[in-house]
């Protein structure tokens, strides 16, 4: 009868334990919003003791909360507490970076969609050899009704930004070099726009109103471009050469991709969309810088040819 009892006070004190572990289960964290424009470490201070710690990131449990690395601005952190008792209770915490609207050199891209150096030179990596590669595969991702210069700029800035896994390389048929893909966001979930990633106004960060999917090659020029330069000597690959000819009353202004030395040493390439040419749909080109001189002058890429403008740059790039 003595065990029978002793038992029984065991198990009722276990059992009024753990029922006191569950009703007195507490978790409180702060802060529960961040904004951020780029890339960074933060820390989230919890008070209470749970058992468990869970989330869809990886985290370090410091004195006084939790910190998790490299957070990227329009991420969503989950959180998922728990007790430590038989009787569980959950606490699931969600936690969305909220991307910043600060426009710090009032390019009109806002900080948060600037990329780094490193980030820009992924950019630039993808963005010429996705480039290069259309040649050789017919880009399933491009539109038809956008196969023009400036809708292949657009076409290779999109792509260039996206997650290039087994889906994407089987998809597109790329027969060009992996690279390690831009780490702070991937289209289409661009922070603050979405998939709408080329401006259509001049100006500073306002909205996300200011951004558009389209954009034609002269809205690109005046408004997601930057000029760097004329001398090809300072370009980069991934640059984009900029033509204007009045004369052409409907398309006065044409866009080329700079490969630089990319395709072969020793050669300077370029690489565009003809558009339209005649009743045709127009092609894809890849010249020799070389070649190109041989053509009409109008369409020599020198700084005493006023036809053209000169080297631009995306302005999110570094």
């Amino acid at each position: 009868m003595k065990k029978f009892l002793s038992l029984w006070i065991v198990t009722g004190a276990v059992l009024t334990l753990n029922l006191v572990d569950c009703l007195s289960f507490y978790v409180e964290i702060q802060p529960k919003r961040f904004v951020l424009g780029s890339i960074q470490d933060v820390f989230i201070q919890v008070k209470g003791r749970p058992a468990k710690i869970k989330s869809n990131r990886a985290f370090e449990r410091l004195e006084g909360g939790i910190l998790i690395r490299s957070v990227k601005p329009s991420e969503v952190i989950e959180l998922i507490f728990e007790n430590h008792g038989f009787f569980k209770r959950r606490l699931v915490q969600r936690i969305v970076i909220e991307p910043s609207t600060l426009d710090s050199d009032e390019d009109g891209y806002p900080d948060s969609l600037e990329l780094d150096r490193e980030d820009s030179e992924r950019f630039r990596n993808w963005f010429v050899w996705i480039a290069l590669s259309s040649l050789l595969n017919d880009p399933v991702l491009w539109n038809v009704e956008e196969r023009d210069c400036s809708g292949f700029v657009r076409y290779c800035a999109r792509e260039a930004l996206r997650r290039h896994d087994g889906w994407w390389l089987r998809l597109t048929k790329y027969s060009g070099p992996v690279f390690e893909d831009v780490q702070k966001y991937n289209y289409p979930n661009l922070p603050l726009v979405k998939d709408k990633m080329f401006r259509i106004f001049k100006g500073k960060y306002e909205s996300e109103k200011d951004f558009s999917y389209f954009a034609t090659a002269r809205i690109l020029v005046e408004c997601s471009l930057r000029f760097v330069t004329k001398d090809i000597k300072k370009a980069r690959a991934g640059d984009i050469l900029v033509f204007f000819h009045p004369q052409d009353f409907e398309f006065p202004y044409h866009l080329m991709i700079y490969a630089g030395e990319l395709p072969s040493k020793d050669e300077t390439w370029l690489v565009y969309h003809t558009g339209p040419i005649g009743d045709g749909p127009g092609e894809l080109r890849l010249v020799r810088l070389k070649e190109l001189m041989n053509y009409d002058p109008t369409w020599w890429p020198t700084e005493d040819n006023p036809n053209f403008l000169g080297f631009y740059r995306f302005r999110f790039l570094n």
